[in-house]
């Protein structure tokens, strides 16, 4: 889903996380392109995707402990990074939140900018992470049908 910064919402953001992550990604483009974004309500969105990735992490978390791959030489490899992502995530919504603390403190562009360029990187960090979860879910479900 192709969002325009421009046009975004941010009183409204999306339920599902991954439309959730297309949203919180055009947003932090947004910022590297200057959108005037109120912080205020850069900060309830930082917030908002904090909360929903850290509400899938722990979801997760059951499953993949006991997932039917511990054998797989792959599915084990893959478990352990999909089970680190989540372990991860909260390190990189503690910088996501240290540049929003600097944006608030000094708004000049070039800390919005950096903002942006970080918030980028942690949407794509959970959109790959949610790519290898669905990988895993296949490979899960392809070893119990043998």
């Amino acid at each position: 889903m192709e969002l325009e910064p421009s046009a975004l919402d941010l009183a409204r953001p999306p339920a599902a996380l991954e439309e959730l992550v297309d949203w919180f990604e055009a947003l932090s483009y947004g910022l590297v392109l200057l959108e005037p974004y109120p912080l205020t309500e850069v900060r309830g969105a930082v917030d908002r995707f904090h909360q929903e990735v850290r509400l899938h992490s722990d979801r997760a978390e059951s499953h993949l402990a006991h997932g039917p791959l511990r054998t797989d030489p792959l599915g084990r490899t893959l478990t352990e990074l999909v089970r680190a992502d989540h372990r991860w995530f909260e390190t990189s919504f503690d910088q996501l939140d240290w540049f929003l603390r600097i944006a608030e403190e000094d708004g000049h562009g070039g800390n919005r900018q950096a903002l942006g360029q970080y918030g980028r990187l942690v949407a794509d960090a959970v959109r790959r992470h949610l790519a290898d979860e669905r990988l895993l879910a296949s490979m899960s479900s392809a070893s119990t049908k043998d």
